[in-house]
């Protein structure tokens, strides 16, 4: 009977527990969070802050007593491993006591990024993130006190979430990022140009092409100085500029290392039996060919269960995964698949009646990317497409692709240039 530690207890680390229990129901697991709470998905945040769904909501396996329970687990709760000696497969916890262990699961997840802003209090006050449930209790907090104004710095995934829950409590709000545009990773300029011009609508006020360079204190209020000589004052500053793995448990010398740790197709790091999966690794990724990181909670699910597979003895190997993004946000509904600075013949669709558009790049008979606005039907059978694009370029879609795309609205001579034939 092995023994595993598998630190972090978010999506990845949870599908770990899960595969390994059932693929082996002897095995000892040792499970280490530094948080109360049971597996959360970070990606509920924001509508538990904009009084969407109850705080129990975030966590959709159930209370963290429970699943150690149903998964056999030891459950280590609000214990934060100060170090792991990865050559040894010894974890350091707070206290100074030591635990080696057969293999370890890294599950570390991701923190949001606050770079070195000047003037940025030392204290925070007034300066909020977006990741954690620890994040939207504090927001919703300050929320119920009280906001007569809010700065959002970062058009990101999370940025127009937040956006969206303060814009619930009727909030004024400024967007603001130093890209051209909002999803500058995802989103072609033409489509984005239609999301600005909502949102302003809705009385969002948008702030382009202008990176934060500083911020100072005037009372009980913010302001926030821009690299184009602007400044906006507020009583809160929302900082949404993106996540960087959590991966200060480890020496990096131990690790082959990118912005992340590097694993394999088995997710597998470079020390014999330490794996690691979710946010804090890179793993294969299918448009670039290279190890990237992936920010995605089904990303995560996918990456533990493999691990846990291949300790249990059954080797299993991961796909690999692309970069997408799936989002309803502000009464829209956005699907951005691929690499949005890929050239080539652009492809564009706008239903006559139904207000939603379709925007593709393709390159030959390969899909570079695609963007879809206000039809999260498509979203299923567009990247049922882009995967058979890169796994088997050249290939016609299959019926079943064929029947789902065109059910989702688009026409066949669409459907057509894109791969159905």
């Amino acid at each position: 009977m092995g023994k595993t530690a598998i630190i972090g207890f978010g999506g990845g680390g949870y599908h770990a527990a899960k595969a390994l229990r059932k693929a082996d129901p002897h095995a000892q697991i040792d499970v280490y969070t530094d948080t109360a709470d049971a597996p959360a998905n970070p990606m509920l945040t924001t509508y538990y802050v904009a009084g969407r769904i109850e705080r129990d909501t975030q966590m959709p396996y159930g209370a963290a007593d429970k699943i150690a329970q149903e998964l056999g687990v030891r459950l280590f709760s609000g214990v934060r491993v100060r170090h792991l000696r990865a050559k040894e497969r010894v974890l350091v916890l707070p206290d100074g006591t030591e635990r080696s262990y057969d293999d370890i699961v890294l599950a570390t997840g991701s923190h949001p990024l606050v770079p070195p802003i000047k003037g940025l209090p030392e204290d925070r006050k007034g300066i909020y993130v977006m990741r954690t449930m620890a994040d939207a209790d504090r927001l919703l907090q300050r929320v119920h006190e009280g906001i007569g104004s809010a700065v959002v710095i970062g058009a990101s995934w999370v940025g127009i979430k937040v956006v969206e829950a303060l814009h619930a409590h009727h909030v004024p709000i400024v967007l603001a990022d130093m890209a051209p545009r909002i999803f500058p990773t995802a989103t072609m300029p033409d489509v984005a140009d239609i999301i600005h011009q909502r949102l302003t609508d809705m009385g969002v006020r948008l702030k382009f092409g202008a990176g934060i360079s500083e911020i100072r204190q005037e009372g009980d209020q913010l302001v926030s100085l821009y690299h184009d000589g602007t400044e906006e004052t507020s009583d809160i500053i929302a900082l949404c500029l993106g996540l960087r793995p959590t991966v200060d448990i480890i020496d990096p010398a131990e690790f082959r290392m990118g912005r992340g740790i590097c694993v394999d197709l088995h997710m597998r790091t470079s020390v014999p039996h330490i794996y690691a999966v979710g946010d804090c690794c890179e793993a294969y990724e299918m448009i670039s060919g290279q190890p990237v990181v992936v920010n995605l909670w089904a990303n995560a699910f996918t990456q533990g269960e493999i691990a846990g597979r291949n300790i249990a003895g059954y080797p299993t190997q991961f796909q690999g995964n692309f970069i997408h993004n799936i989002t309803h946000f502000m009464g829209m509904d956005f699907i951005g698949l691929g690499d949005n600075r890929a050239s080539g013949e652009q492809i564009v669709y706008r239903h006559p009646k139904e207000d939603w558009v379709f925007y593709a790049t393709i390159d030959g008979d390969v899909i570079k990317c695609i963007n879809v606005l206000d039809n999260h039907k498509v979203s299923g059978p567009a990247k049922a497409v882009l995967i058979r694009c890169l796994t088997a370029g050249g290939e016609a879609i299959g019926p079943a692709a064929r029947l789902a795309l065109q059910q989702s609205g688009l026409p066949a001579e669409i459907i057509a240039k894109i791969g159905g034939y």
